[in-house]
């Protein structure tokens, strides 16, 4: 079920607790049919995320995005994006209104749900210059995303408490306000 996953580190943003975010991505999901999660960064590019998600079709699999919980005090003074870019050449608005700031990208999902089940300890990092090292040791410090693998070798139930998306197609896309 969750061989593919994405992890991304998420916490109150924008003056918003988490809790809050939560609710505005249920009530984004009512308007479009899915929410958007934005984010910032090197990590998890759109098109990379695109291809890592028809991979992961390709052997039947469906890619959850995790949220893991953090302590965050991040700000965003950044304006509120407007459009979007599926492939990061042609932009279009945005059909309503959404609850996106200060972010890049933004990955695309429905179904966001609590569960208590996930654990770090059973998957192995996908691409970069730490493929194949475990996650847990991966998401470490400044590191705030990862592509990652289940790895049916680890049998570990450190189980912690995460936010589970469903990636839809287009998976990912580009912003700009």
């Amino acid at each position: 079920m969750d061989d593919y996953v994405i992890v991304m580190k998420v916490g109150p943003h924008s003056h918003m607790t988490l809790e809050e975010i939560i609710e505005s991505k249920k009530e984004e999901e009512k308007i479009h049919g899915v929410h958007f999660w934005g984010y910032s960064g090197v990590f998890c590019q759109p098109a990379k995320v695109q291809d890592f998600c028809k991979k992961a079709k390709k052997e039947n699999q469906k890619v959850h995005l995790i949220l893991l919980e953090t302590k965050s005090n991040y700000d965003s003074s950044i304006g509120y994006i407007t459009q979007y870019s599926k492939d990061g050449i042609h932009y279009e608005n945005f059909k309503g209104p959404v609850q996106l700031q200060g972010a890049q990208f933004s990955f695309v999902g429905k179904n966001i749900k609590k569960r208590s089940d996930f654990s770090l300890d059973n998957y192995r990092t996908v691409g970069g210059k730490n493929d194949n090292k475990p996650l847990v040791d991966h998401l470490k410090f400044r590191v705030n995303k990862s592509f990652a693998k289940k790895d049916p070798s680890l049998h570990y139930s450190n189980d912690i408490p995460v936010f589970e998306v469903e990636l839809v197609e287009p998976y990912a896309i580009w912003l700009k306000e």
